[in-house]
């Protein structure tokens, strides 16, 4: 390999410094703007990719649920057979009182969400003598109603079939305390609906226009 003379070794040293000097500033560059950067740096998976999974999962679960909300009665009569089901076969086993206690608590607190409006108290009208039409609109649906009323119900009667899941306890007084939970919560529920104004139900439209004539 030929040696290099002193000017052209000069001339390659030269170029070197001067690429060395381009660079340089870009990397700070890139690093301040990284800095400055108010966003969070791309590692590992975002919050809005964990969102499109669970959309992606939703959208799925309504494709195959949407064609079952036309057939009312079906589904509740599907509904109360599987009810039937289970409470035949806890009076066959004489056990697995527990499970029944935490799918009674979970059905009552989605019949009270049935019941519920969608808009929070502090947004909901006082009760008024205005003869204006107000649809209810419901914090959860007839459909989802069902449809975690089922859910919870097939996965009650899963755990009947594991006799370790059986908790030891006293059903009479699981009954005595789900009664007067009961009753509690359903006293609360109606002096909500009096001190709002509404019930859990939508009036025809008809009888509406009706009342708002006879008014004076």
């Amino acid at each position: 390999m030929a040696s290099m003379s002193p000017d052209e070794e000069e001339a390659v040293a030269a170029q070197m410094a001067a690429e060395s000097s381009v660079k340089l500033p870009q990397s700070e560059a890139i690093m301040e703007a990284i800095i400055r950067s108010s966003k969070p740096l791309p590692i590992g998976p975002t919050e809005e990719a964990e969102l499109c999974d669970w959309k992606r999962l939703d959208r799925i679960l309504l494709k195959f649920s949407d064609p079952l909300v036309p057939w009312l009665r079906c589904r509740w009569l599907f509904f109360v057979s599987l009810e039937l089901g289970f409470g035949l076969r806890i009076y066959a086993l004489e056990r697995h009182f527990f499970a029944v206690y935490i799918l009674a608590i979970y059905f009552l607190n989605q019949v009270l969400l049935f019941l519920s409006p969608a808009t929070e108290d502090d947004h909901l009208p006082a009760r008024t003598h205005s003869s204006e039409y107000r649809p209810f609109v419901r914090a959860l649906s007839e459909f989802r109603l069902w449809c975690r009323g089922t859910l919870a119900t097939v996965a009650a009667l899963v755990v009947t079939c594991f006799d370790d899941l059986d908790l030891d306890v006293d059903g009479q007084a699981l009954l005595v305390y789900f009664v007067l939970l009961f009753i509690y919560t359903m006293k609360q529920q109606i002096m909500h609906m009096i001190q709002y104004g509404y019930v859990p139900w939508n009036k025809s439209k008809k009888r509406a226009q009706k009342e708002e004539s006879m008014d004076v």
